[in-house]
């Protein structure tokens, strides 16, 4: 279907058999399953404007929207993302006005009348003299008794909103500067979601070897055990790492009145390699100078009268190949794919030109 012009519908097929002509009368049916889909995100659409400007406010205005057979999309002016709280409180009243069943009336009066009695409409957009208007009201009674939302729309919608059956926000994030989205899914697309969710939550149960209920404090159960692990392989590698660094105490190097310490140690972290730094400058206070390698990562360190004769920690990684800085007699870099063992046999050399230049 296409608008050729105004007043004007224009409806596109594809001819699957015979030829026909000019004059010749076609039957149009509407697919009555994607209607409803689209009347269900339509109606819950308008449920859901009603509800941001109750949870946020009346500055919550449209800014956008999208209505598919398969999901809705609403985009709306707001400074900043909602809370979890927010989001909830929104899908509850939404489902509240559905659980309502409150009844959806379409009625086609003068632009001006709907504008008196209040009815909402989209900044910027252009209407006719003549324009239709949805009320989801609060009662069955007149329309005296109070509506519910009062807006201006030509799309097609439900007659009443329990037939919408259930609306779940799907996401919430930013459009634009200043616009929120959020995308829900109703009816269909929203059991369809609930037995996804419901399948995974089960799944997980099964992995877990616990009810559906207690999966939330299993899993927290759980990360707890992981936390306490991580800390025990972290004091473990630790340890490992300083036994390794005593036994290469032995293989400290003098370079220009300078103790150099050059090591590989395998499997530490950054953390454990700046324990060995703290340990380095403990056994060597003065004139010491050491770096450490695991895997990519390096740290060096130099005390603070070596620093004085112009080695910096900082000038050894990059003197050794590496990337990285930091302070003066601690650094942390990275060590591009190669030979470890070559670029820390580099150190003494570095150490011997700058802190014999510091000497002079």
């Amino acid at each position: 279907m296409r608008r050729a012009s105004a007043g004007v519908i224009v409806h596109i097929g594809t001819v699957i058999s015979g030829q026909p002509k000019v004059g010749d009368k076609a039957v149009a049916e509407v697919d009555v399953t994607r209607r409803h889909d689209i009347m269900r995100n339509h109606t819950a659409t308008h449920l859901l404007h009603k509800a941001l400007h109750e949870v946020l406010s009346d500055q919550a205005k449209q800014a956008g929207s999208l209505v598919a057979p398969t999901h809705l999309r609403f985009d709306f002016n707001h400074p900043e993302a909602l809370t979890p709280e927010q989001i909830e409180r929104i899908e509850r009243m939404v489902n509240e006005a559905i659980a309502a069943d409150m009844p959806v009336v379409k009625q086609v009066k003068s632009l001006e009348e709907a504008k008196k009695e209040g009815a909402m409409a989209i900044f910027g957009e252009k209407y006719g003299e003549t324009v239709r208007t949805i009320s989801i009201m609060e009662s069955d009674g007149s329309a005296d008794e109070g509506k519910y939302s009062y807006e201006l729309c030509g799309g097609t919608h439900l007659d009443r909103t329990s037939d919408i059956g259930v609306f779940l926000i799907v996401s919430e994030g930013s459009a634009a500067a200043g616009v929120r989205r959020i995308e829900a899914v109703t009816g269909r697309g929203a059991y369809e979601l609930i037995q996804k969710r419901f399948k995974t939550l089960k799944q997980t149960a099964g992995v877990l070897k616990t009810s559906l209920e207690e999966v939330p404090a299993k899993v927290e159960s759980l990360q707890e055990e992981v936390s306490d692990l991580k800390k025990e392989l972290a004091a473990l590698r630790t340890q490992s790492a300083l036994s390794t660094f005593h036994s290469l105490l032995s293989n400290v190097q003098t370079v220009q009145d300078v103790n150099v310490l050059a090591a590989e140690i395998p499997n530490a972290d950054a953390d454990t390699l700046r324990s060995l730094a703290d340990a380095f400058r403990e056994k060597h206070p003065k004139n010491g100078a050491a770096v450490f390698v695991a895997g990519s990562t390096i740290i060096a360190t130099v005390t603070e009268d070596v620093v004085k004769r112009g080695v910096k920690a900082g000038d050894l990684i990059t003197g050794i190949g590496g990337k990285g800085g930091g302070r003066p007699n601690l650094a942390q870099g990275s060590l591009p794919n190669g030979d470890v063992r070559a670029a820390l046999a580099k150190l003494p050399k570095i150490i011997a030109e700058k802190a014999g230049r510091g000497a002079k």
